[in-house]
C-alpha cells in the first residue's frame, strides 16, 4: 500500500472508532481482486437521449449519450439526484464481493456530487421499478456513494423520508482538492463479512493512479445492499449546481452479476392490429440518433424454420416511431416477425397471431387508466389523503406500481386474443412533474409512454391491440376536443387542444399509428388526425370511435338543457354506415368512456360531471341510438369505476349495454351507490337499478365495483380538493375481460381485481352475460 493511502486509511478508521480499526486496517490494506466488465459507449460525435441498451435515464431529457460519455443535461434548483439506472446489473442477496467503477468529471463547474446509488428497492422491486429512483430519498431508496465538487468522498443515506433532500452523510473521506481534476476514476467495493454485513469502500484516483480520497463504511447490513444500481449527478438541494459526465463504467463480482436479458432498445416494442387482409404495425424506438438510424425494415416468416421474407422499409417519424401497413396479409396463419436495422441487425421479434375466427371463444382484455406510481416522485413528502390510508414508502411496491407485474401476470393467464387500451395510458403528473409546457415536452411525454410500453410490451409483441388516446394522453385533465376549434383559448373548458399541436400530433402518431385505418382520415383543425373506423377480427365486427375529440365544450347551463356534439357528425355518419356492414357478425364498439354519467354523491344523488359523456345529453342520446340501431355492445374505460349499464334512449333499458372496465391503476375515485333505493335492481344488489343521471339520461345499472370505502366515509375524512386515494387496499382496480362465445351466441363480461387470473374471484356482480343480437336476424 502506498504511503498516501495508508495515511488516509488510518485517518478514516480512527474516525470510525477503535473497535473497528484493527479489522479494517487489515482488510483494507489489500486491494480486492474483483474482475469487472467495462462498458464503452460508441465514440460518436452525434448525440441522442437513448443511453444505450444497458441504461435508463431519469428523465429522458435530463441525459444524453455524447462522444462516448453519458452527460447530465439537467440544471436548476429542483433537479437534484438525476439518475441513470444500470439495467443489466443488480445487487443480489449473495454474500459475495461486488465492485463498480467509472471515470467521471464535471461537464459544467459548480457545487454538487456524483457517483453511485446502491440497493434501490432492497430487493422488493422489479428491476424496472427500481430504475425510477430519483431526486427525493425515501424508504427503500438505498445508499449514495459519491464524490463532491471538492473531491471529497462520502457515503450518504438515500432512504430517509423525513429529510428527503438531506442525504445524510454516513461516512466521509478526509481529503478535499483545491482544484478538481478533469478526469477522476471512482471505484466502489463491497466486501462481505461473516455476520451478514458488508464493509464498503470508495476510492477516487487521478488517471495516473494518484489517490485523491478514500471513504469507508463498515458493517453495512446485507439486507440493505440489495436492489437496483444507478449512476448519479446532483446539484445541492434546492440550488443550481454542477453537471457531471460518466464513461468507462465497469462492474463485477458475484453479488453484482450481469443480466444481458434486461437490455433495452433500440426498439422498445411493437404494436399491431389485423383487419382481415390488412396488417398495421408500429415500431416504437428509443430516442435514437436519427443521423445513424432513420429507417427500419420489417421481415416475417410463416414458421420457425422457414426463410425470412424481406418486407417493407419505414422511416422513423417524429416520436421515434416507424409505421408499416401491409394490405395482402394472410391472416389465417401465425407469422413470426422481426424488425431489422438497414444493415441487417435483428432488433426485435414477435408473432402476428392468426385470426382466431369463430371456431372458439374470442377473449378480449379491457384496460385503461394506468399510473406508474401511486404518488409522484416529485412530491417531497408523502401524506395520506385520508387517515384510513396506509402510507406506502417511496421506493416500495406500494408506491412503485410500474411495471405492473402482478397485472400482466393476471392478464396473461387468460390468454387474451385481443387487447384494448382505451385511454389514459399515462398521466401528465406521474411519475414526475408536468413537462408539457417545457422545451423538452416531447421527450417528457415519451418518458411516460415508454413506461406504459415497457410494462406491456411482452404481451403485445404477440397479440393485436387497439389503443385509444384520451384526455390525459394529450396531457390535459379534461378534453372537450371541439374538432380542434378554440384550441387557442386559454382554458380546457373552452374546448380544443391546449398544448403544442406538434406534440399532440406526435401522441396520436405513437398511440394510434398501428390501429386499423380510419373511416375518413381527413384531419381536424391543426392537422390533428382522427381515429375512428372498423375492423373484423375473430369473426366480430368492431368499431372504434373517439368520444372526446369532437365533443363540445360545456356551456354550464342546466345540464339537462345542454346542447352539442359528443361524437360529431362525421362519427355519427360512420356508425350509421357500420350498422349495415357484415350483418351476420356480432358487433362491439370500442370507445374511451361510457355514454352516460353514473355517479352518485352522499345521498345517492346524481353528480354533475361535464367531463363524463352524459354531457351533452342530445349528442349522447344520438350516439346511444346509433349503437342501439347497430345491436352493438360498447366497451369503455376512463371513469375508474368498473360498471355495466344499459344506456337508455327513451326508457331505462331500451339501449345498448356498456361495460366500463375498472382502472388498472388510478388515483381519482368515483362511486355509484344505489343504497337500496333504486327500482329494478339486479339480483338484489343494492347498488344497481334504474337511474337518471345529472343530464337527464336514463340507464339501468347492472353491476358496479365501488371503492372499498364508501363515499360518505371518504368525504368525512378527506381534506382539501379532490377525490384521491393512493392506498390500493381501499380501491377497486383491475381489468375487464370480454368473452365472445360464438357457439352459445352470447357476450360474457368479466371484471377482475389486479391480483387475479383465470378462475379467480371476480368483483361482485360479475360475470354478466348478454345474448348477441345480429343485424341479419
Amino acid at each position: 500500500m502506498d504511503i498516501q493511502k495508508r495515511q488516509l486509511l488510518k485517518m478514516t478508521v480512527l474516525g470510525l472508532g477503535a473497535a473497528a480499526s484493527p479489522r479494517l486496517l487489515q482488510a483494507m490494506e489489500s486491494t480486492p481482486t474483483v474482475d469487472t466488465d467495462v462498458l464503452s459507449l460508441p465514440h460518436h460525435s452525434d448525440t441522442c437521449h437513448w443511453l444505450g441498451p444497458h441504461f435508463w435515464g431519469n428523465r429522458l431529457q435530463d441525459w444524453r449519450q455524447h462522444q462516448g460519455r453519458l452527460e447530465c443535461l439537467a440544471r436548476g434548483p429542483d433537479l437534484e439526484v438525476r439518475t441513470v439506472s444500470w439495467l443489466t446489473r443488480t445487487l443480489t442477496d449473495a454474500n459475495q464481493p461486488a465492485r463498480l467503477s467509472m471515470t467521471l468529471g464535471q461537464l459544467e463547474k459548480g457545487p454538487g456530487f456524483a457517483g453511485f446509488l446502491l440497493g434501490v428497492g432492497q430487493g422488493a422491486l422489479d428491476y424496472r421499478g427500481a430504475a425510477l429512483a430519483q431526486r427525493f430519498a425515501g424508504k427503500g431508496g438505498g445508499l449514495l456513494a459519491v464524490i463532491n465538487h471538492q473531491g471529497q468522498l462520502s457515503f450518504r443515506d438515500f432512504s430517509d423520508p423525513e429529510q428527503p433532500l438531506e442525504y445524510e452523510r454516513l461516512s466521509n473521506g478526509r481529503q478535499s482538492q483545491p482544484t478538481l481534476p478533469a478526469r477522476i476514476k471512482l471505484d466502489f467495493y463491497a466486501e462481505p463479512r461473516a455476520n451478514q454485513h458488508f464493509d464498503l469502500r470508495l476510492e477516487a484516483r487521478t488517471e495516473s493512479g494518484q489517490l485523491l480520497d478514500f471513504a469507508l463504511l463498515p458493517d453495512y447490513p446485507a439486507t440493505r445492499l440489495v436492489g437496483g444500481v444507478s449512476l448519479v449527478s446532483s446539484a445541492p438541494a434546492r440550488k443550481t449546481g454542477g453537471r457531471w459526465w460518466f464513461e468507462q463504467m465497469a462492474a463485477g463480482g458475484a453479488k453484482l452479476p450481469a443480466k444481458p436479458e434486461r437490455e433495452l432498445g433500440p426498439v422498445m416494442g411493437c404494436l399491431y392490429s389485423l383487419n382481415q387482409t390488412v396488417l398495421k404495425l408500429s415500431v416504437q424506438l428509443m430516442p435514437v440518433d436519427l443521423t445513424r438510424m432513420n429507417q427500419v425494415r420489417l421481415a416475417f416468416r410463416a414458421n420457425a424454420t422457414g426463410s425470412w421474407t424481406q418486407g417493407p422499409v419505414a422511416r422513423i417519424e417524429d416520436g421515434f416511431v416507424a409505421l408499416f401497413r401491409i394490405s395482402d396479409w394472410q391472416s389465417e396463419k401465425n407469422w413470426q416477425y422481426r424488425v431489422k436495422s438497414m444493415d441487417g441487425e435483428a432488433l426485435f421479434t414477435g408473432t402476428i397471431a392468426a385470426d382466431p375466427g369463430d371456431q372458439r371463444k374470442l377473449n378480449i382484455a379491457l384496460l385503461s387508466c394506468i399510473i406508474p406510481t401511486s404518488k409522484s416522485l416529485d412530491d417531497e413528502y408523502y401524506q395520506p389523503f385520508i387517515p384510513q390510508e396506509t402510507l406506502a414508502g417511496r421506493y416500495t411496491p406500494g408506491n412503485i406500481l410500474f411495471p405492473h407485474a402482478t397485472l400482466t401476470r393476471s392478464l396473461a393467464s387468460h390468454q387474451p386474443d385481443l387487447f384494448l387500451f382505451v385511454g389514459d395510458q399515462y398521466y401528465e403528473t406521474f411519475p414526475t412533474r408536468y413537462g408539457r409546457a417545457t422545451p423538452a415536452a416531447k421527450l417528457d411525454t415519451l418518458y411516460r409512454w415508454y413506461l406504459w410500453y415497457w410494462s406491456f410490451r411482452d404481451l403485445l409483441r404477440h397479440k393485436p391491440c387497439i389503443v385509444l388516446a384520451d384526455d390525459h394522453d394529450v396531457l390535459q385533465g379534461n378534453l372537450w376536443g371541439n374538432a380542434g376549434e378554440s384550441s387557442e383559448a386559454p382554458t380546457e373548458e373552452q374546448g380544443g387542444f391546449k398544448w403544442d399541436k406538434s406534440l399532440v400530433r406526435m401522441v396520436y402518431r405513437i398511440q394510434h399509428g398501428h390501429n386499423p385505418d380510419s373511416y375518413d382520415p381527413t384531419p381536424i383543425a391543426h392537422d390533428i388526425p382522427p381515429c375512428y373506423g372498423n375492423f373484423v377480427y375473430g369473426n366480430v365486427n368492431f368499431a372504434f370511435v373517439e368520444d372526446r375529440k369532437f365533443k363540445s365544450p360545456p356551456d354550464y347551463v342546466v345540464p339537462q338543457q345542454g346542447r352539442g356534439e359528443l361524437l360529431g357528425q362525421r362519427q355519427e355518419d360512420f356508425l350509421r354506415h357500420w350498422a349495415n356492414t357484415h350483418p351476420d357478425l356480432p358487433r362491439i364498439c370500442i370507445t374511451a368512456s361510457m355514454w352516460g354519467t353514473p355517479q352518485t354523491g352522499a345521498e345517492g344523488e346524481a353528480l354533475v360531471d361535464y367531463d363524463a359523456n352524459g354531457y351533452p345529453p342530445d349528442g349522447r342520446t344520438r350516439a346511444v341510438q346509433l349503437l342501439k340501431d347497430a345491436n352493438a355492445l360498447a366497451l369503455a374505460g376512463d371513469q375508474h369505476l368498473g360498471l355495466v349499464a344499459i344506456q337508455g334512449v327513451e326508457t331505462f333499458d331500451d339501449g345498448p349495454v356498456f361495460f366500463t372496465g375498472p382502472a388498472a391503476a388510478a388515483f381519482w375515485q368515483r362511486w355509484f351507490e344505489g343504497n337500496n333505493r333504486l327500482p329494478n335492481q339486479r339480483g338484489g344488489n343494492p347498488d344497481t337499478g334504474d337511474f337518471i343521471d345529472s343530464c337527464g339520461n336514463k340507464m339501468r345499472v347492472l353491476a358496479v365495483a365501488n371503492p372499498k370505502i364508501s363515499f360518505d366515509e371518504f368525504v368525512a375524512q378527506k381534506k382539501g380538493w379532490g377525490m384521491f386515494l393512493a392506498d390500493r387496499s381501499l380501491t377497486s382496480e383491475g381489468y375487464g375481460l370480454v368473452t365472445v362465445d360464438h357457439q352459445s351466441n352470447e357476450f360474457v363480461l368479466h371484471c377482475y381485481p389486479t391480483a387475479s387470473g383465470k378462475g379467480a374471484q371476480q368483483y361482485p356482480g360479475w360475470p354478466c352475460a348478454f345474448p348477441i343480437k345480429r343485424q341479419s336476424t
